[in-house]
């Protein structure tokens, strides 16, 4: 079986967790705290077993927007919240066929030789999604392993899992996201050249190009952003969306205006969190329309930042 590796680990005491972790989400970093703190009393290493992408990409041979967090924003997640080393399941189909006994016996047990194993109360794995706490359980003593449950991670008795947040942040309802997710939502990419509307009419945007076609994007509307781009923090508002009163291209863009900044940044690496949505997209009667209510939503940032 082919392993993805960032880095090559030396173990002395495996101890595992496995999962997509698309989100990195407060429910996945409690998982995550538990597996270092084991790993730590053993004097061990805590192991996460991931996907680059979704399984259901594989299965069902498609490409769509539901990625909470780029392949490299995972990683460096995972890193902060202390994971030891990261391996990335290849799943293609031939992995998709693999039996519950087949994925313990070939990746769990041979390639990885974990000595404790970590789950989340809704861990699947083979085929058929056979495998989970029950299955591990059971084959304890055969295997020679210790598994434990983590028990769902729950905000105002609402479990929180990474379709939750994909519903709010589909609705635009990015604060309540942010809540989830113990951080802002955010999404990276890099700067390309647009129609240069926002300069004509004196608010000059960046759009951006997100850097994996399955990111999921926000709902379209206007968002108060935090910017960084090449280490330099910056204030802004994100139109997402297909800016109707200037453009009839049936497009949805991502275009952000930054405050008080005046230069070229095309081609560079940029990275938006979004703290809060503060109006639909719409069109206006005229262009004068569009620019006063584009000042009004300056004056909200500038307001929210306190600038």
């Amino acid at each position: 079986m082919t392993f993805l590796k960032k880095q090559e680990c030396k173990f002395n005491y495996p101890v595992l967790t496995m999962g997509t972790f698309d989100g990195v989400h407060l429910g996945h970093q409690s998982l995550f705290k538990e597996l270092k703190k084991r790993a730590e009393l053993a004097n061990g290493e805590a192991v996460v077993l991931t996907y680059y992408h979704h399984p259901l990409e594989t299965i069902h041979r498609k490409t769509f927007p539901y990625l909470l967090t780029e392949k490299n924003k995972k990683e460096k997640l995972l890193k902060k919240f202390g994971i030891d080393c990261i391996f990335y399941l290849d799943f293609n189909e031939k992995m998709a066929k693999l039996s519950a006994e087949e994925f313990l016996k070939n990746i769990i047990i041979e390639e990885i030789k974990a000595k404790e194993i970590v789950v989340g109360y809704d861990t699947h794995f083979g085929r058929f999604r056979e495998g989970d706490y029950r299955f591990l359980k059971k084959n304890e003593e055969k295997y020679g392993y210790k598994v434990d449950i983590i028990e769902p991670f729950k905000i105002n008795n609402r479990i929180i899992s990474s379709s939750l947040i994909r519903d709010f942040i589909r609705e635009g309802d990015i604060q309540d996201a942010a809540k989830c997710l113990g951080r802002l939502y955010s999404i990276s990419g890099e700067v390309v050249t647009g129609h240069k509307i926002g300069e004509k009419i004196g608010f000059p945007t960046i759009n951006i190009h997100t850097h994996d076609a399955n990111k999921l994007i926000p709902a379209i509307g206007v968002y108060i952003c935090k910017i960084i781009i090449e280490a330099k923090k910056y204030f802004g508002l994100t139109n997402i969306g297909y800016s109707p009163t200037l453009k009839n291209t049936g497009i949805k863009e991502v275009e952000t205006h930054i405050l008080d900044f005046s230069g070229n940044l095309y081609n560079k690496k940029v990275e938006v969190f979004f703290h809060k949505r503060i109006r639909e997209e719409k069109r206006f009667s005229s262009k004068h329309e569009l620019i006063k209510e584009i000042q009004k939503d300056i004056k909200k940032a500038r307001d929210y930042f306190d600038m």
